[in-house]
């Protein structure tokens, strides 16, 4: 059944497991079955790794469903289970609140799964907690009330501990509830279903003040370490890290070793998260399928699959949070881009490396906030170079460090330096940059031979920046290009076929095929004579991108105005220019016009005459079919043509002289 989200919330008991950590499971089931007890085991892992999945698997086999909400049922599992969730807890409660509420909470479950089963169980333990209760809110009022700004959290529990009669009350605790467990445990054998103890589930630790998480530990060690006990702490080591602050300052080699101490104080088995090892190919293709954005048939195509989930591992990663993010993302995409095209009744795009670019680009999105912002600014990263570096501000390399990077295979052309600086600027980015470099070469490589990897990345960044956030930065316009390219030229091509004049024998549409380009060519067969137009956001407003690609001149020496100068052709080539040029002067304020130097641009086999690129500015897409503004740019078109016919005539001239 297809849906357009994924759920973001722990696996539950029975779901299938789709990262294949199964094993993992069985392997601590299998732990505990046979532990000693008292024993604490802690689930470490960052946010969003899986830890309340994975207890919810080992308390289903462990302990069953029961709960303490519903009359307990004769079941075949060896323990009783108890879930906490900490977070919970602490909501609208101070920190000394916080504490003494979990602890109450663990106890009066434990005694009611006993009550349940055993009426008879001694009323001693409920007084015991009862008492112990009260105690722990007058030492938390009296500390709160002392400690301006301090930590109240670690103040109850240090005040708490260093009381004589607290220390009694404790024990006092300890003992009825070790009492009644065991009673409990010996009547359960002696009526034929025995059980091995009692299994805590303690989640969400690392959502809660470190502090207060360490204060919680300390409690839970201190209180509730009794034989057939077992708890299942999910947390993360860095929460227990910066909540031992308070204690010991903060964390340097020499004070290592008092961390340290007290994580194994608390935790005798500690176990890490697998998430470098998670299996999320079936997890991806399996969700891109169920929110409509693949058909079916490609769970089965193992290359494209493979090629998806490279794409996550070298960018959002295997964390399961992430990728149920990255896929919702492109859940919202895929329906814009379908809304989109239905309204404008354009052809659906279903292209398989249109789906991986789309995808890998969201990734980008998500994992690269930084270069995604950087490749709506020019997405045909392959041509990187020089100029680009300059426009921002890259610092320039070493002769070592450049030889060093073209030792490497990610490294080794012009683009990809220039993306190393990039990452350079940037801690996260730098410390990720090969997998980054690697990440784009997938990229290109996905690329048919043949299509343009910038105008294919263009269309594709502008649907996908409707879910760009990025700090500070003006919201962007989504321009689905095709729809409006296709509408502009069905209007144009008209209109210039009644200005067509010689050397052109035709104007029309050179591909059927609308992207983010729509090509018009004013040649029969090929495209010699091929004019390139397109829209785009320009600062606040947009343009229309008009632009023919460059001619090539045989390169003589290492100049290009010297190897004119010499083949007796500069007056032409300045004279052309400036024919160019009065276009503008033709249509003031309609156009802006770029010629680069000559210089710029040297090849092996020629010198390739800089991309001539007009911009016709316009308020909204509504605007680009108006009358007006389609008269203006056919004239513009004709008038650039005729240079165009010149410009061809004198290369061919030049080329023949010289070669």
């Amino acid at each position: 059944m297809n849906t357009t989200s994924i759920v973001d919330i722990p696996k539950k008991s029975g779901e299938a497991d789709l990262f294949g950590i199964d094993r993992y499971c069985n392997g601590l089931i299998k732990f505990l079955r046979q532990s000693d007890t008292p024993i604490t085991v802690a689930i470490q892992g960052e946010w969003g790794s899986g830890k309340t999945s994975l207890m919810n698997s080992m308390q289903n086999i462990l302990c069953g469903s029961y709960d303490g909400s519903d009359d307990f049922k004769e079941h075949q599992h060896e323990f009783y289970g108890i879930w906490v969730n900490t977070w919970q807890y602490s909501l609208l409660r101070k920190p000394e609140e916080t504490l003494v509420s979990i602890v109450s909470s663990i106890s009066s479950k434990v005694l009611q799964i006993i009550s349940s089963r055993h009426q008879t169980v001694s009323q001693k333990a409920f007084r015991s907690v009862s008492n112990f209760v009260g105690k722990a809110f007058k030492a938390a009022a009296s500390s709160a009330a002392s400690a301006v700004g301090g930590d109240v959290a670690g103040n109850v529990v240090d005040a708490f501990m260093e009381e004589e009669e607290s220390q009694q009350t404790i024990k006092q605790l300890r003992d009825e509830l070790q009492k009644a467990i065991k009673s409990c445990l010996d009547s359960d054998t002696q009526r034929g279903t025995p059980k091995k103890g009692f299994v805590v589930f303690v989640d969400d630790l690392d959502r809660i003040d470190p502090p207060v998480a360490v204060q919680i530990l300390e409690l839970l060690k201190n209180i509730f370490d009794l034989e057939h006990c077992i708890f299942v702490l999910a947390i993360d080591y860095d929460v227990v890290i910066k909540g031992l602050k308070p204690k010991f300052g903060e964390l340097t080699d020499k004070n290592e070793r008092e961390f340290r101490s007290f994580f194994d104080k608390i935790i005798q088995m500690p176990f890490s998260m697998p998430v470098a090892t998670y299996s999320i190919d079936k997890f991806i293709m399996e969700s891109l399928v169920k929110i409509g954005y693949l058909p079916e048939n490609k769970i089965k195509d193992h290359i494209f699959s493979q090629d998806i989930t490279s794409i996550c591992n070298l960018s959002v990663g295997n964390n399961p949070r992430s990728l149920k993010r990255l896929l919702n993302t492109v859940s919202l995409i895929n329906i814009i881009s379908k809304e989109t095209q239905d309204q404008d009744d354009t052809q659906t795009i279903e292209d398989d490396y249109i789906l991986q670019l789309n995808f890998a680009l969201i990734c980008i999105q998500i994992a690269y906030p930084t270069l995604y912002k950087i490749l709506c600014s020019d997405s045909d990263f392959k041509k990187w170079d020089q100029t680009m570096a300059t426009k921002f501000k890259l610092r320039q390399l070493t002769d070592f460090e450049r030889e060093k990077l073209i030792e490497s295979d990610e490294f080794n052309e012009e683009w990809e330096q220039i993306l190393y600086r990039f990452c350079e600027k940037d801690n996260y980015l730098s410390n990720k940059v090969v997998q980054i470099s690697q990440l784009f070469n997938l990229i290109s490589k996905l690329v048919p031979e043949g299509e343009d990897l910038g105008s294919t990345l263009s269309e594709l960044l502008s649907l996908s920046a409707v879910t760009d956030l990025q700090a500070f930065d003006k919201p962007k316009q989504a321009i689905n290009k095709g729809p409006v390219l296709k509408n502009m030229a069905a209007l144009l091509l008209p209109l210039l076929k009644t200005r067509l004049r010689p050397p052109y024998p035709v104007v029309r549409q050179q591909s059927k095929k609308i992207v983010s380009n729509v090509f018009l060519s004013y040649s029969k067969e090929n495209w010699v004579n091929c004019l390139g137009l397109s829209v785009d956001q320009v600062k606040e407003n947009l343009g229309l991108w008009i632009w023919h690609h460059p001619w090539s001149f045989k390169s003589v020496s290492a100049s290009m105005s010297d190897d004119i100068k010499k083949a007796g052709f500069a007056s032409q080539f300045e004279t052309l220019k400036k024919q160019y040029h009065q276009i503008l002067e033709k249509f003031p304020g309609k156009c802006s016009f770029k010629f680069e130097p000559l210089e710029k641009g040297g090849h092996a086999k020629g010198w390739h005459v800089p991309q001539l690129t007009m911009l016709y500015p316009f308020q909204n897409l509504e605007e680009i079919k108006s009358p007006a503004l389609l008269e203006d740019v056919a004239d513009i078109i004709t008038e650039f043509m005729d240079c165009n016919a010149k410009l061809l005539e004198l290369s061919k001239a030049y080329n023949e002289k010289v070669g």
